[in-house]
């Protein structure tokens, strides 16, 4: 009879055995199931790893213009190839022609940066604005047009640009449709025809492009939208070269990082007199950089062949 783990008997009978058989039968055939399963799942590991190890192979044998990897895959950030276009020591025989333009923040810049602009005798600035403008919103303003149009009859060699302060907004579409603030295909948009007003100043003829990014403003509720198009002009202005993001955020807060309203009207966006010329200092000194570098200030002609002081 059955007792827990025992079982107790005289003899076993021919049942008995036959049972006992049946039992070993099925235990060797379980046994056996395992190791088949087992063996399959090292040899389909085994396949994998391979797989994975001939198909990089076989992109790091690719030709230069075959994609490296396949999408999604993981790869290096691709270093910049093309250098940017080159610049020269801006001269009186051979001067810099500089668009400054944008919203009303970019037209205060202009307002500061021409005089001083001016004062280099070689730094000969065009300056442009539109109130309540900005890129979100070409329904009201095409500033893709505008670019296009200034590249073709002002011919600047250097440009400055400065406006967002409107675009915490819908983007409007050529087929009267809009893109919600917030979605993703907002920021696709607004990178995208940030590209494209950068791609049309270079290719236009500018050599440099100053894009300047949006500083703190006095409502809270504003800061995080003016950290994400500031992102998005940084990130553009990188993947071109011969384009420069000029960071102001930190010049317009206070030593713990808060708004400076000092420097800013009651709005709390725009800036006062000194806040502008403090702007207009910070732009200058990049754009002296490259077309007049230390020890050129005041050159009586323009070397040719110049390297570009970019790179210096």
């Amino acid at each position: 009879m059955q007792n827990g783990n025992y079982t107790t008997y005289s003899s076993p009978s021919h049942d008995d055995r036959r049972r006992r058989r049946k039992r070993q039968a099925r235990r060797r055939l379980l046994v056996l199931v395992v190791v088949l399963v087992v063996a399959v799942v090292a040899v389909a590991a085994v396949v994998v790893v391979r797989g994975r190890g001939g198909e990089g192979d076989a992109a790091a044998g690719a030709g230069s213009g075959d994609k490296a990897v396949a999408e999604g895959s993981p790869t290096p950030k691709p270093t910049p190839t093309t250098p940017p276009p080159e610049v020269w020591v801006a001269s009186k025989t051979d001067p810099v022609r500089v668009w400054v333009g944008g919203d009303s923040m970019g037209g205060e810049l202009g307002f500061s940066l021409d005089p001083l602009l001016q004062e280099t005798k070689v730094l000969k600035p065009i300056t442009f604005y539109k109130e309540s403008s900005g890129i979100c919103r070409y329904d009201f303003f095409n500033w893709q047009q505008q670019i296009e149009t200034v590249v073709k009859t002002a011919k600047p060699q250097a440009a400055v640009i400065m406006m967002g302060t409107n675009d915490t907004q819908s983007v409007s579409q050529d087929n009267g449709e809009w893109i919600p603030y917030g979605d993703m295909d907002w920021k696709k948009a607004y990178e995208k025809r940030v590209g494209a007003i950068i791609d049309t100043f270079l290719d236009g003829g500018v050599r440099r492009v100053y894009w300047v990014g949006m500083p703190i403003m006095g409502e809270d509720w504003r800061n995080s939208r003016m950290k994400l198009i500031n992102k998005v002009f940084q990130k553009q202005a990188e993947k071109r070269p011969g384009a420069e993001y000029v960071d102001i955020w930190d010049m317009f807060t206070t030593s713990d990082g808060s708004f400076d309203a000092s420097l800013r009207l009651g709005d709390q966006v725009h800036f006062t007199v000194e806040g502008q010329e403090l702007l207009a200092g910070k732009v200058l000194k990049a754009i002296k950089a490259d077309w007049l570098p230390p020890g050129s200030e005041t050159p009586s002609e323009s070397p040719s062949a110049s390297p570009s002081a970019s790179t210096l």
